[in-house]
């Protein structure tokens, strides 16, 4: 495999981990932060780190926008000099809400720059890993052939979802799904309690039973032993909690349960709650407690 130049704007939880597998994988990478102190530590004879967007986009071959929410997206993209950068591909591994999606598509396309969004799913550890699962928008499945090696390294695989904005729309039914699941969990070990059932005895039945999950296997242990160590931050689930919940709107599609989710996930908010793991919610729902 031959060696790219490719930036990342964003290198937090999820970040960290894309940068050091394509870096370990041999290419060279400008990373950019708001605070380039904060990831000082990344830089290498491989790795550049910068302050400012259009100087880490310049000369690179393939542009991750690792971001958090739209308005870091957008103060990104429209107000910087980025769209002047002119990477061959922009690959958007955030969560962004399907209407910015359209809009960077077209914007980035007028610039004869080939765009797709690729949003993911997986714990920071994933990334670490190079275990992300990605939901792929693109014009064709033929169109990323040339950058999938990138998914490739930071992946275990990929979900063609269709056209652009499709893997956002897909991402983001999922993580409804992953809100309402731990939800459900949640709830359950508080009716269970007030009945006078341990938690931990529901979590031993739960656990040999068709209840268990995925999210009961990650998210238990954290949640029983009181560590909100941020895998994914609440802030960010409520974030994209709200952009499923404007996208049954758009399509008046009703959600009975997932619709009474925004105001759990905003006392979550309110409690302090928004940088911790979303799991952290168990503070302002069921409330157990660490075993003695």
């Amino acid at each position: 495999m031959s060696e790219h130049t490719i930036a990342i704007l964003g290198t937090g939880i999820m970040g960290r981990g894309i940068a050091n597998n394509l870096s370990q994988a041999g290419h060279s990478l400008h990373l950019f932060a708001r605070t380039p102190e904060k990831i000082a530590d990344m830089e290498s004879p491989t790795r550049k780190v910068f302050g400012d967007i259009y100087a880490a986009a310049k000369d690179c071959e393939i542009l991750i926008l690792c971001l958090t929410d739209d308005t870091s997206v957008e103060s990104a993209v429209f107000q910087s000099k980025l769209l002047e950068a002119k990477p061959k591909y922009v690959i958007d591994m955030g969560t962004t809400s399907p209407s910015l999606t359209q809009r960077l598509a077209e914007a980035f396309q007028k610039k004869g720059v080939k765009f797709l969004d690729a949003p993911m799913t997986g714990s920071k550890n994933a990334a670490r890993d190079g275990q992300i699962l990605f939901m792929i928008g693109a014009h064709s499945q033929e169109e990323i052939s040339e950058i999938h090696f990138v998914l490739d390294i930071c992946g275990k695989n990929i979900v063609y979802c269709g056209k652009v904005g499709d893997g956002q729309k897909a991402k983001i039914a999922l993580n409804m799904v992953q809100a309402g699941i731990f939800q459900i969990y949640m709830e359950g070990f508080l009716l269970a309690e007030k009945q006078g059932i341990s938690p931990e005895i529901l979590k031993e039945i739960i656990q040999q039973s068709g209840a268990k999950s995925g999210i009961s296997d990650f998210k238990f242990p954290f949640v029983f032993s009181g560590n909100y160590e941020t895998h994914f931050a609440l802030k960010n689930m409520h974030k994209d909690l709200r952009h499923a919940l404007a996208l049954a709107s758009e399509t008046n599609t009703v959600l009975p349960l997932s619709s009474h989710l925004d105001p759990i996930y905003q006392s979550g908010i309110e409690a302090g709650l928004g940088e911790k793991d979303y799991c952290s919610l168990n503070e302002v729902t069921a409330r157990i407690r660490p075993a003695k």
